[in-house]
């Protein structure tokens, strides 16, 4: 008997953990915005979460009205977003809530309805809020997007992210099990949204450590750390030798707002570091900057330069660091700019010019030819052959 009530305990506990809402619900604080339209949508967002929503005067959807049930337990938190600033400096609390009276408290207390940002950095608000919920233990969860942006994003165009920043975006592109909600439009002006959507961090990155240093591969640029050695926030040994120090010899000084650009269909990277031990591994990574149809892809040199081909275009951060195999040193970091396209504007002025050539030759030869013809119809001309007139004409005798 008490065998069938633990596994019958088991039962409601795994139920009780599946069941739970996670909820984080976004909202923009940029001045395109206005406080009006916020407040409609803090009010939408109360009614669906509190179960207490029956149409609306302000918004229309064309999909099904999502649902929330919180009698199970959940988290939920509120992130407001527009400039970078804003985004990075709001450190939103986790609440652990239990019924939806819980969940109203919170909204009135946090939700914000006055605009106050002059950008929209949307990328990296859904970045730190997937870091957030990573942290947290949190799997699965639902983003309600509360803005008039809820597809552009201004720092996603934009060159100025911190390398922490930049990483956090890079981890983001690797969530692959998003799913599509329901969308709410503001009926007075379309631009205003509220977005509702699922999203499963099967495929982030901040997963792996494959090293155990403590810092996830993604943003490990000293990777295959040895056991026991103490490394900073990005995975290398805080103690490297000075003479061990790798150094670019190829796209050196690249930065992210002002990259290499590169035009031609191959790409060599070439590096030197001196003093490392004969046959040292050198690891290269090719990782995409604000390109989500494209991974991080990472190959291994035991000589001092790497080919890669059919890098596409877009930008890119190239770091080179020792595989750790053999030794330990500094990396070194480039930006890259791939524009294949621009390699071909000489061909097509190339092929101008033939066409021009070409189209000449054709008129000159037309005018050739008819020259000629004029030249051929005068030489069978009587007057101009210097033919002589026939006068034995039988006028003649009239004279």
């Amino acid at each position: 008997m008490k065998r069938v009530l633990y596994i019958l305990l088991l039962f409601f506990v795994a139920f009780k953990i599946n069941a739970q809402e996670n909820v984080f619900v976004l909202v923009d604080v940029s001045k395109s915005v206005s406080q009006r339209e916020l407040t409609y949508g803090k009010n939408l967002v109360t009614d669906i979460l509190t179960g207490q929503y029956n149409k609306s005067t302000y918004f229309t959807t064309s999909s099904s009205t999502p649902s929330f049930n919180f009698s199970s337990g959940g988290n939920f938190a509120i992130l407001h977003f527009g400039d970078k600033s804003t985004v990075t400096n709001s450190n939103p609390t986790v609440h652990k809530v239990n019924n939806s009276n819980e969940i109203l408290s919170i909204i009135n207390a946090e939700f914000r309805t006055n605009p106050t940002d002059n950008r929209t950095y949307l990328t990296l608000a859904k970045a730190k809020c997937a870091d957030i919920a990573y942290q947290n233990n949190i799997k699965e969860y639902s983003i309600i997007l509360v803005s008039d942006n809820v597809s552009d994003d201004f720092g996603g165009s934009t060159t100025n992210y911190t390398t922490t920043e930049q990483n956090l975006v890079n981890r983001l592109n690797t969530i692959t099990n998003t799913f599509a909600g329901s969308l709410f439009i503001y009926n007075q002006r379309d631009a205003f949204t509220v977005l509702f959507q699922k999203v499963n961090l099967i495929g982030y990155g901040g997963s792996t450590d494959s090293d155990g240093d403590g810092v996830p591969d993604l943003i490990d640029n000293c990777p295959n750390t040895p056991t026991g050695v103490k490394v900073n926030q990005f995975g290398c040994p805080d103690t490297i030798p000075e003479h061990l120090k790798i150094e670019l010899t190829s796209f050196k000084g690249g930065t992210i707002s002002n990259p290499s650009i590169h035009k031609e269909n191959k790409l060599t990277i070439s590096w030197f570091c001196k003093d490392a031990p004969k046959g040292a591994q050198y690891k290269i990574r090719f990782s995409p900057i604000n390109n989500s149809n494209e991974k991080t892809q990472t190959f291994k040199s035991t000589g001092n330069s790497y080919t890669h081909s059919n890098l596409s275009n877009g930008k890119w951060r190239v770091n080179v660091s020792s595989d750790n195999t053999s030794f330990i040193a500094s990396h070194a970091t480039t930006y890259i700019l791939i524009n294949k396209s621009g390699s071909y504007w000489f061909l097509w002025l190339l092929l101008i010019g033939a066409l021009g050539v070409a189209g000449y030759w054709y008129w000159k030869k037309k005018q050739d030819d008819k020259i000629k013809k004029l030249d051929s119809m005068s030489n069978n001309d009587s007057f101009s052959s210097g033919s002589t007139l026939n006068t034995n004409s039988d006028n003649s005798g009239y004279f």
